[in-house]
């Protein structure tokens, strides 16, 4: 029996929804009014493996996706390097195959920045099962809390590695680097191999790391915590790794709050456990009125989502958990409940994470970068996997398309509770944020949620164990995603950049006047050279001056810059006869309009074609500038929500041409890309 549509499946119970219908416990109207904080970190998902498919969110839809080296977009993935045969991505059917029993993928350490750095490693690393993906039909429960509450479309793992060091950043804030331990365990699996929960388990020749974990902050702050985990751990709960939590006496809080197994699960019943324990536990302290201050989650393997676990035994576990808290509205209307993944597995995912400039030749930074360096391999960020904020403060189907990563985690509890975390290097401070703005403590959404019954998810699930495994299509196409927008969180982004063409350089300025860093990437087309990547703090300048593309000063140039939720600029010329012709846009506030600014600094008149990709054949606009000239073109936002998508180009100078999209933020709600899904840059 196939898992069922969503859009056919009976909803929760009444009782249930009326709870989750409860708004938010409002006090003070801030952060502080959020009592709890219950993290479910699963296990090796990819955004767009899950979500790719989904309504206003920027998956395969993506109207601006990365061009590669043999330029074309980022889906089609070749075979190998250089290769012209390609794999694009293609949808894991659960209702024709065995795709939510399918195998793990290659999901080591990156290793080389070579062959990750242009992002057409997938196939070569992965192998082409890497480009399957589920879709709304595949994953309702998922889909329909999506479109419920809040979902992370910029929320990455911290590194392009395996679960261990992932999860080292979310229970830590570092998998060691930034405290000068450079150990494999900073990229790779190093544990002692107990992957239960039973202390007496512990290999006494692992030492344990040495240093200090957040929980442990907690503990000396007097935050209430704890650690739900049942026999069967998979070794997911990071403390066992760490000395101080090694050799504990069992009365002592260490033990009790982050080693000890829920009442009722044991050796024997771990493998038959469908989570029953874990979730009777969580009740326990929900209905008594003890629920910790801050609660992570520990899933049994068969309910963690890592393949061969299935979709669905994670669906099951999340709703089981979600209905726990429903059921006590006083504690739903103060608690914050996220859902997250700590690595990709092998699962492709279209956008290229952020990266740091260890040396000259990748880029610049003027943001400190210590930790970012495994033994001169830029770590940075990994690719995105997904992120569910579940909430009374974050119901109403929103997308937040703020970058944050694993230790975004810790600094949204650092802002809640006070308690920082030091371990935590500047580069992800400024780079990742603080996920506070995925949650409105202004106004609430307080339409009734509908979401699947999920109580016969498992057995459902179970019976196509033994379907024929997933294929490959042997006719490729790209992925359909869902039309429509939704809406979208404002976010602290406030940055542009331009290129000035001078006789003897090309210099990249890039200028960040939002409240929080930026990071960017640089690609030269058709992979010449590059890329280059650029971290911003927060109100601070950077340039840059290259080539771009030719060694030569007559060369010519082609320059991408990609950034957060779309940002995009594109920079085209031969060189030699456009170093006088400007494209540069801003922002005028009071009448919600982008200020084009045209500028003929040259000595002959220049014809010019501007077209606004988001207002089709009427957004186009012919103007020739006399030598030494300039214009500025007002062009209003508020139809499209104050996203733009100008390209700039010129007969006079056929080959100079410029690009320049993203979305105005105002300090307000918006919605999302309305060109997702509509139009592919292809």
């Amino acid at each position: 029996m196939a898992l069922g549509a969503g859009a056919t499946m009976p909803l929760l119970p009444g009782v249930i929804r009326s709870a989750l219908a409860v708004p938010p416990a409002r006090v003070t109207g801030t952060l502080q009014d959020v009592q709890h904080v219950v993290i479910l970190m699963q296990e090796n998902r990819s955004f767009d493996h899950y979500f790719g498919c989904l309504r206003g969110v920027r998956g395969y839809g993506d109207p601006r996706p990365l061009r590669l080296p043999s330029g074309k977009p980022v889906w089609y993935q070749p075979e190998r390097k250089g290769s012209d045969r390609y794999v694009l991505p293609f949808r894991l059917n659960s209702q024709t195959s065995s795709a939510q029993w399918m195998k793990d993928l290659n999901h080591d350490w990156k290793g080389s920045h070579e062959t990750w750095k242009h992002h057409d490693a997938w196939i070569a690393q992965k192998s082409a099962m890497s480009m399957g993906h589920f879709q709304r039909e595949d994953l309702p429960f998922y889909y329909a809390l999506a479109d419920a509450f809040t979902l992370c479309d910029g929320y990455h793992a911290s590194l392009f590695g395996p679960t261990n060091p992932n999860r080292m950043y979310m229970f830590t804030g570092t998998s060691g680097l930034s405290v000068g331990n450079d150990g494999e365990q900073a990229v790779n699996n190093r544990d002692d191999g107990n992957w239960t929960g039973d202390m007496a388990r512990d290999n006494p020749r692992f030492p344990g790391y040495t240093w200090s974990t957040y929980s442990e902050r907690l503990q000396q702050a007097g935050i209430s915590w704890q650690v739900y985990q049942e026999f069967d751990n998979y070794g997911d709960n990071s403390h066992p790794y760490f000395a101080n939590f090694r050799k504990l006496d069992r009365a002592s809080p260490l033990y009790r709050r982050g080693r000890a197994i829920v009442p009722g699960s044991t050796a024997d019943n771990a493998k038959a456990s469908r989570g029953e324990h874990l979730v009777a536990a969580f009740e326990r302290d929900v209905r008594a009125g003890t629920l910790p201050q801050v609660s992570w989650i520990v899933a049994p393997y068969l309910l963690s989502e890592h393949p061969e676990a299935t979709p669905a035994y994670g669906e099951s576990l999340s709703a089981r958990l979600l209905e726990v808290l429903a059921a006590s509205p006083e504690v739903w209307s103060k608690t914050v409940f996220l859902i997250n993944y700590d690595e990709n597995d092998g699962f492709f995912d279209h956008v290229p994470p952020a990266l740091p400039a260890i040396r000259p030749e990748l880029g610049a930074s003027n943001v400190d970068l210590h930790g970012e360096d495994y033994h001169g391999v830029p770590v940075g960020l990994g690719p995105r996997v997904p992120m569910l904020v579940v909430s009374p403060w974050s119901r109403g189907g929103w997308v937040n398309s703020q970058v944050f990563d694993h230790t975004s985690v810790l600094r949204f509890l650092e802002q809640r509770f006070g308690v920082m975390e030091p371990n935590i290097n500047p580069w992800r401070r400024a780079v990742a944020g603080d996920l506070t703005s995925t949650l409105d403590f202004v106004g609430h959404d307080s339409a009734p949620v509908a979401l699947p019954d999920t109580r016969d998810y498992i057995a459902r699930i179970d019976a196509t164990a033994t379907l024929p495994p997933p294929q490959r299509p042997a006719q490729q196409a790209l992925p359909v995603q869902e039309p429509g927008q939704r809406p979208a969180r404002a976010l602290p982004y406030d940055f542009d950049v331009r290129l000035q063409v001078q006789a003897d350089a090309r210099v990249l300025r890039m200028r960040n006047r939002g409240t929080a860093g930026v990071a960017l990437n640089a690609y030269a087309d058709e992979g010449v050279a590059g890329p280059w990547f650029y971290t911003l703090a927060a109100g601070s300048e950077l340039q840059d001056a290259r080539p771009w593309r030719g060694a030569a000063a007559d060369a010519g140039y082609a320059l991408r810059v990609h950034g957060p939720n779309g940002f995009l600029r594109e920079f085209h010329g031969d060189g030699i006869g456009d170093a006088g012709l400007q494209a540069e846009a801003d922002y005028d506030a009071a009448a919600q309009c982008l200020l084009l600014t045209l500028v003929n600094a040259g000595e002959q008149p220049c014809a010019l074609r501007v077209r606004d990709g988001y207002r089709g054949d009427g957004g186009e606009q012919a103007i020739t500038l006399a030598a030494g000239d300039r214009t500025v073109l007002r062009l209003p936002l508020q139809a499209q929500h104050h996203w733009y998508d100008l390209t700039i180009d010129s007969a006079t100078l056929p080959q100079w041409r410029r690009r320049l999209a993203g979305h105005i933020e105002t300090g307000l709600p918006s919605m999302s890309d309305p060109a997702i899904g509509r139009a592919v840059d292809a």
